[in-house]
């Protein structure tokens, strides 16, 4: 098979296979998740909680929607290709994004589900290579600055035991906050890099921040939610967060699904000096569905509706 018929028919397998696991990945997660069990966690959170948390759902899903915009410029000083307007950029960044929490393997289900929508809008193979290796990276560099920043102002929020030295939490947060500012120093200082016998070129200074500012913005958000959605208890937001990111990152690594079972153990854990079980789970339970479900849920209804709406406009060429 020839590279120009396998490119002509990848994509529309793709579309196949994210359909496929958007259907099967949500079922998994709603199958898990009772309504019973969401209602008694509603009802014991307070309401102005509750607009709290849907208001910064809301921020939450306007920075998923922006996440490729560092990526597209990036991707568009290197080569050409049509300009895509924002509410393309909007529709792909939100769907992989929302999607790949339900799919597994962030990654590579985030990367198809690009490919996929962009290849359609007439992105060159080379520059959605571009625009998914910006964005898969952004979230890596804000975890990395968020981390440095925290460790380096207020060592006691890291969820790495109490016993470890203050002065060598904030030397490991300095030197993570030295690896971000080298990545957009290296940005700004070089146009490209070798690395393993081929040339890559680099996002440059704005681009670069932008994926830090990006991804912090919403870490950080996502992490207010769920502060939001906390019973009253002596938690602070900072030490939320540093167990909010030790919970992320575990089920980020675990490869399962929504880091569902790894997630939810390591937070439930952290949480069980300041919250009793049943409103630590309550309140877990209830982070899901806000954080994970009702996006994934958007995004799915966004990208099946917008594969019906291709096939029906291919359909009526064809007649």
């Amino acid at each position: 098979m020839t590279r120009q018929k396998l490119l002509k028919i990848l994509p529309p397998l793709l579309g196949v296979l994210v359909l496929g696991g958007v259907i099967v990945g949500l079922h998994g997660a709603l199958k898990k998740i009772g309504v019973g069990d969401v209602i008694a966690a509603l009802g014991n959170t307070p309401r102005a909680h509750i607009i709290h948390a849907v208001l910064l759902l809301g921020l939450s899903m306007a920075l998923m929607s922006a996440y490729d915009l560092p990526g597209i410029s990036f991707a568009r000083r290197v080569e050409d290709f049509p300009r895509l307007g924002l509410l393309r950029v909007g529709l792909a960044s939100f769907c992989a994004y929302s999607l790949s929490h339900v799919l597994g393997a962030p990654a590579l289900s985030a990367a198809a589900i690009r490919f996929r929508l962009y290849a359609q809008w007439g992105v060159p193979a080379s520059g959605i290579g571009r625009i998914v290796a910006i964005s898969g990276t952004s979230f890596t560099a804000g975890l990395i600055t968020l981390f440095g920043v925290m460790l380096a102002l207020d060592p006691a929020a890291a969820p790495l035991g109490g016993d470890t030295a203050p002065l060598l939490l904030r030397g490991l947060g300095v030197a993570l906050l030295g690896l971000s500012a080298f990545y957009v120093f290296g940005a700004t200082r070089w146009e490209s890099v070798n690395l393993f016998g081929k040339r890559l070129a680099l996002p440059g200074t704005r681009t670069a921040s932008s994926q830090i500012l990006l991804a912090v913005s919403d870490i950080a958000t996502s992490g207010a939610i769920l502060y939001s959605v906390l019973p009253p208890c002596d938690l602070s937001y900072p030490h939320l967060l540093g167990l909010y990111l030790a919970a992320f990152v575990s089920g980020l690594f675990s490869g399962i699904p929504g880091g569902v079972g790894v997630f939810d153990s390591v937070l439930l854990l952290g949480l069980s000096d300041y919250l009793s079980p049943a409103d630590a789970l309550g309140t877990i339970l209830l982070f899901r569905v806000m954080y994970f479900l009702t996006p994934a849920t958007l995004g799915g209804l966004c990208y099946v509706g917008h594969e019906f709406w291709v096939h029906a406009r291919g359909a009526g060429k064809d007649k």
